[in-house]
């Protein structure tokens, strides 16, 4: 898996790491980051918003690669490549299962 210097956190810092949605693996859970879902253009931030996947949701990675397709409390979203590579994700080994 590959980071990019600016989206790994320092020790001690209160930042998680975050990294492209398209690094996760089928199976992965993880969190939205806020942040990264306001750099999207506004419609793929309303349609997104419209299937379920709004800032800090949990979900789980069904398929990786494009369409990248997650479950988002029950429902599955798939979201093209060049979206996906664009939203930044906390991976959450913790998340509980759904």
């Amino acid at each position: 898996m590959v980071f990019h210097p600016s989206t790994v956190a320092n020790a001690g810092s209160s930042l998680e790491k975050r990294i492209p949605l398209t690094q996760l693996l089928i199976g992965q859970r993880a969190v939205m980051d806020a942040e990264s879902l306001t750099s999207l253009a506004e419609a793929d931030r309303c349609l997104l918003r419209a299937m379920g996947v709004h800032e800090s949701c949990e979900f789980k990675v069904c398929k990786a690669g494009s369409p990248c397709i997650i479950e988002v409390e029950r429902t599955r979203v798939g979201l093209c490549g060049s979206v996906a590579s664009q939203v930044l994700v906390k991976p959450c080994d913790g998340c509980p299962a759904s």
